[in-house]
């Protein structure tokens, strides 16, 4: 990627310099915040239907069960506010719900790449998460981070290319569990043989 002609200081102590012509803005500014509510296991267990509950997990995506109603529709940033995955963030969109560990971002303009600031701020959130007692990272603490803003078209071409090379990543990724999982098997099969067969084979 080419630099860009002139950076400006963020202001942002531990960011340094960025590109000039971007901004720096708190959350706030560009998203009104909300909460998931409580859902129980057993509510998802009498109510099942097509619109997904997410939670703080991450496995299967955060999905915790499917009910029958739905408390957000569009396209909305979460992340987890408590426990072990506090800070975790992801894009959703469509129908859906979220658990009370869930805090979600809607945007307040059409000036918002969503894949961009879901990116940008899961780089930001693991500084402002608590480690204390309980991991958290809470509405009023996520309101306040100071992100960076560039112009909707550099966002577009930012998400545009992390989509790209995330693919190959994950490509790669899923390959490489495969050829584990292979020798994982060779490994076993060679033990096996040698403690049963003995080294000598006929």
């Amino acid at each position: 990627m080419k630099p860009y002609p002139k950076y400006k200081d963020s202001g942002i102590e531990w960011l340094g310099e960025i590109p000039e012509g971007w901004e720096v803005k708190p959350v706030w500014m560009l998203f009104r915040l909300g909460r998931g509510r409580v859902i129980s296991k057993e509510e998802i267990y009498e109510n099942m239907g097509d619109y997904p509950v997410y939670s703080s997990q991450t496995e299967n995506d955060g999905i915790l069960g499917s009910i029958e109603t739905f408390d957000f529709d569009g396209e909305y940033i979460t992340w987890t506010t408590d426990g072990a995955n506090a800070g975790t963030v992801f894009c959703r969109q469509g129908r859906f719900n979220c658990t009370n560990v869930c805090g979600t971002l809607y945007p307040k303009s059409n000036d918002v790449n969503l894949k961009y600031f879901a990116n940008l701020i899961n780089v930001f959130t693991p500084r402002y998460v608590r480690y204390d007692i309980n991991p958290k990272l809470m509405n009023n603490v996520m309101a306040a981070i100071k992100i960076l803003v560039p112009p909707l078209d550099h966002q577009t071409a930012i998400a545009n290319f992390l989509d790209q090379k995330t693919a190959r990543i994950d490509d790669l990724i899923k390959k490489n569990k495969r050829l584990v999982e292979l020798l994982k098997e060779k490994r076993q099969a060679i033990i096996s043989n040698a403690v049963t067969k003995g080294l000598t084979q006929r």
